[in-house]
């Protein structure tokens, strides 16, 4: 058998009633693919558990409602005790992020400010008042660029 035969086949369904589809860049939309592949590494994670994964802006085509499950999917099931799930730090690398997020104790967010008009700064944001410093600072909605205007 070639190689090039290889590969892992996952069935979709993103509607109620809908018949489960491959997962396929023709089929579903930018955002559906990163929900799916978030949730497939949630699940990898179980079966093959790592120290760390980074995901770079997997939240980029996602709607902010799938935006909003996702993450907190992320939040709850990384902080559980219950599995590898918890043994695991995931990095989550993101230009924005969405007004009014659950965090928890757990969480740590580095807001990461550089270019041209800003402070060129790290800031690390303790876990429970992230949102109050994210709210003061940029009205909920977090920028964290990476050179650039």
């Amino acid at each position: 058998m070639e190689i090039g035969s290889y590969g892992i086949l996952i069935m979709v369904s993103f509607r109620s009633g809908e018949r489960l589809k491959r997962l396929d860049n023709k089929v579903q939309s930018g955002g559906e693919r990163s929900v799916s592949t978030m949730l497939y590494l949630l699940a990898l994670q179980e079966l093959c558990p790592v120290p760390f994964r980074c995901v770079d802006e997997i939240n980029q085509g996602m709607d902010p409602t799938n935006e909003r499950k996702v993450f907190d999917i992320m939040v709850d099931k990384l902080s559980s005790d219950v599995g590898h799930l918890g043994k695991s730090q995931y990095f989550l690398l993101t230009p924005k992020l969405l007004k009014g997020l659950k965090f928890n104790e757990k969480c740590t967010a580095l807001v990461v400010e550089n270019g041209a008009k800003l402070s060129n700064k790290i800031t690390e944001v303790g876990t429970m008042n992230l949102v109050q410093k994210l709210d003061a600072v940029y009205g909920g909605i977090a920028p964290i660029s990476a050179g650039g205007d």
